[in-house]
């Protein structure tokens, strides 16, 4: 029997937590876009009916505790998720190094896309937007490199997905 949603609630509910409860980057108030990771997994890995349901709680699991008007961020993961679909094969097909190439530019453009929602103004002076520009790909990166072991391991070990290595050898 597959579990999909209990998968994507799990990985959803702990990637909310970790991405609200753990402190910001040093020296920042920037959290790590776990929620990002999770939903950049679903979207070039799982179906797309999938994909936009963990697009849509994962954009409102960060606006709710980010004080982000509601809708912002998922109405900007949807249309990722989307835009992402003719372009899995561009991201090695979902692998870890796609799923963190692809969170670690999508952060960029989210963090755009939500001061441009929000009406929000770079804070703080050169330095400190030098150091958001330089740390937001970081911390997308650590998000996608987090974030597919979690829901891989939780997909393999439900049996929503086959293994690679099973799939290559036809065992599967």
């Amino acid at each position: 029997m597959r579990m999909d949603l209990l998968v994507m609630v799990l990985t959803l509910v702990i990637s909310a937590a970790a991405q609200d409860l753990l402190p910001g980057l040093p020296g920042e108030t920037l959290k790590i876009p776990f929620l990002t990771g999770v939903a950049m997994y679903y979207a070039l890995n799982r179906p797309l009916a999938m994909a936009l349901v963990a697009a849509m709680w994962a954009g409102w699991l960060t606006d709710g505790p980010g004080g982000l008007p509601c809708a912002c961020t998922s109405i900007f993961l949807l249309l990722l998720a989307l835009g992402l679909r003719p372009l899995r094969r561009f991201f090695l097909d979902g692998t870890f190094i796609g799923v963190v190439a692809a969170t670690t530019g999508a952060v960029l453009l989210q963090a755009l896309w939500q001061m441009i929602w929000a009406r929000l103004a770079f804070h703080g002076g050169a330095w400190t937007i030098i150091g958001d520009i330089i740390l937001l790909p970081l911390s997308g990166g650590v998000a996608g490199a987090v974030a597919y072991p979690l829901v891989r391991v939780l997909d393999l070990l439900a049996g929503n997905v086959k293994s690679r290595k099973d799939v290559l050898h036809g065992t599967a």
